[in-house]
């Protein structure tokens, strides 16, 4: 009862807002929530307000979803309380992507950098003292492997390409960014830096590690990162008690060199 005294108020209110014309013009439409039975029903005047559900269901609009007038979302922005507009934050994609993906040993999250300090092809040698100074000078925390000290790293640098590449070759957290000049380019066109943006900010690497003098520089190899051969003091042979005789030093490369533990 209490609902249908509220209901029959509203459609007062409603009645008396509405032309009288209109009004006595008006007639209900079938509503779908009472099918028709066979029997018609003409409304006059205030009677064409008597049915209540069919009134709600005549005048409820549908809502419409796909128009052509409707905005597309893109367009809308997110505002606060206070009807200010709030910044969304939009993922930044990786600039790495554009690269091949190769990534050497060890080198998921690091920076590895292939060099030689051979003088044989002077060209060569200019490219790997270029690309090594451009890194130092911003501050990046790299990973050098000199290919001409072991040549376990040559090998490891050729498979890892694909082919027999010379240094220099740079690779940032697994992905082949190039050789000379290919540093060189996005160094020009500034976009070396955001490259190696997470090495720069946190730089961990042989110019800040333990054990490292003023000038940046390991205690234990000087920045060569290889060390004589504490086993066979670089000689590559140590003496076989058993065999009676000097064998193959297997703690070493082809030079009785190992890698520095410090900058390991």
């Amino acid at each position: 009862m209490i609902i249908k005294t509220l209901k029959a108020r509203i459609l007062r209110a409603l009645k008396s807002s509405l032309p009288v014309a209109a009004a006595a013009d008006a007639s209900p439409r079938p509503s779908p929530t009472k099918p028709a039975r066979g029997v018609v029903v003409v409304a006059h005047g205030a009677d064409a307000f008597s049915d209540d559900g069919s009134f709600f269901d005549a005048h409820e609009t549908p809502t419409k979803y796909g128009s052509a007038d409707a905005e597309p979302i893109d367009a809308w922005e997110l505002v606060d309380q206070d009807g200010q507009a709030v910044a969304v934050a939009t993922a930044v994609p990786d600039p790495l992507r554009e690269f091949p993906a190769r990534c050497p040993p060890g080198g998921e999250d690091a920076v590895v950098l292939y060099t030689t300090t051979l003088r044989g092809i002077r060209k060569t040698f200019e490219d790997c003292n270029g690309v090594r100074a451009l890194l130092e000078n911003l501050d990046v925390a790299f990973q050098e492997r000199d290919v001409s000290m072991d040549r376990g790293l040559r090998d490891e640098l050729w498979s890892v390409l694909g082919e027999k590449a010379v240094p220099p070759r740079l690779f940032v957290r697994g992905r082949d960014v190039g050789g000379a000049a290919q540093v060189l380019a996005l160094h020009e066109d500034g976009r070396l830096v955001a490259l190696l943006s997470p090495a720069t900010e946190t730089n961990s690497g042989s110019k800040k590690r333990t054990g490292a003098d003023e000038g940046g520089k390991c205690d234990a190899c000087g920045g060569l990162r290889f060390v004589v051969c504490g086993e066979c003091d670089g000689s590559r042979k140590v003496f076989d008690g058993e065999r009676g005789r000097g064998v193959r030093c297997r703690g070493c490369n082809e030079n009785g060199l190992v890698m520095c533990t410090l900058c390991l």
